[in-house]
Parts: structure tokens; sequence; C-alpha cells
């Protein structure tokens, strides 16, 4: 789905800004376009990476987060797309799901909960998060359970459990340090923020 989007040059101001994080290949579906030519918005994403030195994640959800606009990326393929129509969303959330499910029953971990309730945000954030590196550091996790009324992560031996709302709305580098920290230490069912 992703590569059937149009590659989108009509913007220099939102191709600097792609450039600066690294992303040469930006493509854009026809109404993502349109939000992304607003120029007060792409004003203040301007402004945030070259101004505030802002990470792209941070950027785009402070300024794009209220629109319906999602933005999947690949640093390896320095490719950027972003992503407003219904139906090229549900692909992208489909194509998390698979990715994450898949790759946990092949290492042996069995994912289950409130999944429906992620977003693209969430499934890119858990899809990250529960990398070949990760799973390998942490060895003793052999459920990871999706929980959209806890507020962040919770570790009883052997299962992770991770807020919805925590994976949606937290930065990938803040999701890891609060994993890490329920792993490692604390009491056994206490939650982690």
């Amino acid at each position: 789905m992703l590569e059937k989007l149009p590659r989108f040059t009509a913007s220099d101001p939102l191709n600097a800004v792609m450039a600066n994080y690294g992303y040469q290949r930006i493509a854009a579906d026809v109404p993502a376009q349109k939000i992304l030519t607003n120029p007060g918005l792409l004003k203040n994403f301007y402004d945030n990476a070259f101004t505030n030195k802002t990470p792209l994640p941070q950027n785009f959800r402070s300024v794009y987060g209220t629109q319906e606009i999602y933005l999947a990326y690949d640093p390896g393929l320095k490719g950027a797309w972003f992503i407003s129509d219904p139906q090229n969303r549900i692909a992208l959330l489909n194509y998390f799901r698979d990715a994450v499910s898949l790759g946990l029953k092949a290492d042996g971990v069995l994912l289950l909960g409130s999944t429906p309730k992620l977003t693209p945000v969430g499934w890119q954030n858990l899809h990250d998060l529960l990398d070949e590196d990760f799973l390998k550091q942490y060895r003793p996790i052999e459920r990871v359970e999706i929980m959209s009324i806890l507020p962040g992560v919770r570790w009883r031996p052997p299962t992770l459990g991770l807020g919805v709302t925590f994976l949606n709305m937290k930065e990938l580098r803040e999701i890891r340090a609060t994993v890490a920290e329920a792993i490692r230490g604390g009491t056994e069912g206490e939650i982690h923020r």
C-alpha cells in the first residue's frame, strides 16, 4: 500500500523539513496532501524542525496531532509516507498488526488484549519496542497484553502489560525506558508510568 502512494513534491518547505530529518522519498495520499499544504501547520512544522530542533515524532504529533493524518517512516529506506485516507489508514493498521503478531509468534510470544484500540502510532510504537534485540534482552517475556485500563506498564512474569493510551501517546524512547524500569525493578504488578 505504501509503495502505491503518490510522491509528494509540491511543498518545498515540507521537503526541506523531511530532508533535515534524513528522509528523501516523501509520499502522501490526496487527503494528506491537502492537510500538509496548510500554511499555518506547515510553518509550525518547519519552525519546530529548524529552530527548536524537535525530533520528528514529537514535531509531527505536536503540529498534526489534531488532524486526521498519520506518518509512517523507514529510516533505512529514507522514506516517509503521510496517510489520511480512511482506506489507507486501515491498510497501515493491518500492516502493523500483522507484522507485530507474526513477529512475536515466531519468537514464541503471545499478543493479546485490546489491540483494536491501538492507533497507527500505538502499533508503530509496539512494533518498534518489541524488536528482536528487546526480546533477547528481556527473554522471560511469554505474553504481551495490551490493556485499555492500564495507564502505563505492568510486569507480572511472564506477562508484560502495556496500556493502550501509553502506547498511543508516548514517545518510543520514553516507552522503552518505562518498560525496562518495570522489568528490572519494582515489585511485581506495580504500574510504571
